[in-house]
């Protein structure tokens, strides 16, 4: 059960990592300001937090048939929830 729930997080931080990078700005329209805003992750929007889910849901389901699909979207949605918190820090 450990092995499963680490091979989760793994695949809910690379989804979110990937999701992160295709969201962010290009370089020349980055703020270049010092404030501690411009060194923070970018905010995700609702639809990129949903595909994010939905994408994790998917993939976990595919992966574990035998959990049921509430179980998966209630811990995809915790993790996402966690990732955001830590990235904010």
């Amino acid at each position: 059960m450990k092995r499963a729930a680490l091979a989760l997080a793994a695949l809910v931080a690379s989804t979110v990592v990937l999701a992160q990078q295709t969201t962010q700005q290009a370089p020349a329209q980055r703020h270049t300001g010092s404030s501690s805003q411009g060194q923070r992750a970018p905010r995700m929007s609702e639809t990129d937090k949903l595909t994010l889910i939905t994408d994790c849901t998917r993939q976990v389901q595919a992966a574990h048939p035998s959990v049921a699909e509430k179980e998966v979207k209630a811990y995809c949605e915790e993790r996402l929830k966690s990732y955001l918190y830590l990235s904010q820090r």
